[in-house]
């Protein structure tokens, strides 16, 4: 778990950047952001959450009258503050608290994601969208390493057990169900909070492989073509993810040939990640040498994206980023190959940059033999049939 005066340090260094950017106070709003600089985890609703954080002096927390107990367990707040509910009667809502504690401020920094219902009542003041809390999140410190790698390990535990789980013909029912079963083990093994723990882990079966945010049904069932199975986790607030292409059936020369590429070009990626590289160029390098390699239309996404208390955060590793990797970033490493009809060449691993290059926090088997299933596996056939017939598939 994070240290109390880790989190103290947070809104120190928070301060220092709202002083240094010669605004009056920074308004806090995001859920993530909130529980990086309190560790009460909470889940907003429609009810706003906001933390007033001023150049010196204590922040001030200002939360719905529901959520004031709770919220009071925040080791870096002064007064908690709060409003009645939402919508709530003339007077009584959290824009007119809001005024009165923001009394005497001119320039007021926001994040960028503010919603435009709150920015709406914000025009009394001068405001600047400012990603404060976003650029401290980018280097984590070796307390947030550990709890990614930990992440990390459960990626990779919920990845074999799909692939475990996978045989030609294996309903995604069979596969969505690991992630519970992995679920379970986090309780075991660490307990769980239920509003920062979370496991999405199963199987793209081809060819919706083809698009990665295409939704399988509990109905579909893998048989020929690339197979994607992933996990996106977070443990007590911290992400990682795994994700491996795989097979149920011999691929075909075009899909070995396909994921030979893919993998080169992950390996390309590997070569320069380092301190010090930049994350568009490191993009821009990936995706030339796929399009050299002909796959030019099959390209849908940028090479990679950062991990924190989100599964995507900054650094984002795309052409259009300005983020230069540094030790103690986490980042993914997931080129893809999409083809229509055919289905996903995608690994994802996460990624931890160390003084000299980087680390490898997941390690799941990356090579095509390993990820080609091919046994009958009759027990892991009786086990999906009681499944199915439970959900009644």
């Amino acid at each position: 778990m994070i240290p109390s005066d880790e989190y103290l340090s947070r809104m120190t260094r928070l301060q220092a950047r709202v002083a240094a950017e010669d605004i009056d106070a920074f308004l806090v709003s995001g859920k993530d952001s909130i529980y990086y600089l309190t560790g009460v985890s909470y889940n907003p609703l429609e009810r706003p959450f906001f933390i007033i954080v001023r150049p010196d002096g204590p922040s001030v927390l200002l939360v719905p009258e529901l959520e004031k107990t709770h919220l009071k367990t925040a080791p870096n707040v002064g007064a908690v503050h709060s409003y009645w509910d939402y919508p709530s009667r003339k007077g009584e809502g959290y824009l007119e608290k809001l005024h009165d504690l923001l009394s005497g401020i001119s320039v007021l920094g926001v994040e960028p994601a503010l919603p435009q219902e709150i920015a709406a009542g914000l025009s009394f003041f001068t405001v600047q969208a400012l990603p404060l809390v976003e650029e401290l999140r980018l280097v984590k410190t070796n307390t947030e390493i550990d709890m990614i790698r930990r992440a990390a390990h459960y990626a990779d535990m919920a990845v074999e057990r799909v692939i475990a789980a996978s045989y030609f013909g294996v309903s995604e029912i069979e596969l969505f169900s690991q992630g519970r079963n992995v679920q379970v083990q986090i309780m075991k093994d660490v307990g769980y909070d239920v509003l920062t723990t979370e496991v999405l882990a199963g199987a793209w079966p081809a060819p919706l492989s083809a698009q990665p945010h295409g939704v399988p049904t509990i109905r579909d069932r893998l048989r020929e073509g690339p197979h994607i199975a992933l996990c996106l986790d977070r443990v007590f607030g911290y992400a990682a993810e795994c994700e491996r292409t795989f097979f149920t059936t011999t691929p075909t020369k075009e899909m070995k040939a396909a994921f030979a590429v893919m993998m080169e070009s992950r390996q390309r990626a590997y070569k320069m990640i380092r301190p010090g590289v930049s994350c568009a160029k490191l993009d821009e390098t990936v995706h030339s040498f796929l399009r050299e390699e002909g796959y030019g239309a099959y390209l849908l996404h940028r090479t990679g994206h950062g991990f924190g208390l989100g599964n995507h955060e900054g650094p984002w590793v795309a052409e259009g980023s300005a983020d230069i990797l540094q030790p103690n970033m986490v980042i993914s490493n997931e080129p893809g190959i999409y083809l229509p009809g055919v289905g996903g060449f995608r690994h994802s691993d996460t990624i931890l940059i160390t003084e000299d290059g980087f680390a490898n926090l997941t390690r799941h088997p990356t090579d095509i033999e390993t990820l080609t299933v091919q046994a009958f596996k009759p027990l892991t056939r009786l086990r999906g049939w009681m499944i199915r017939k439970a959900v009644g598939i």
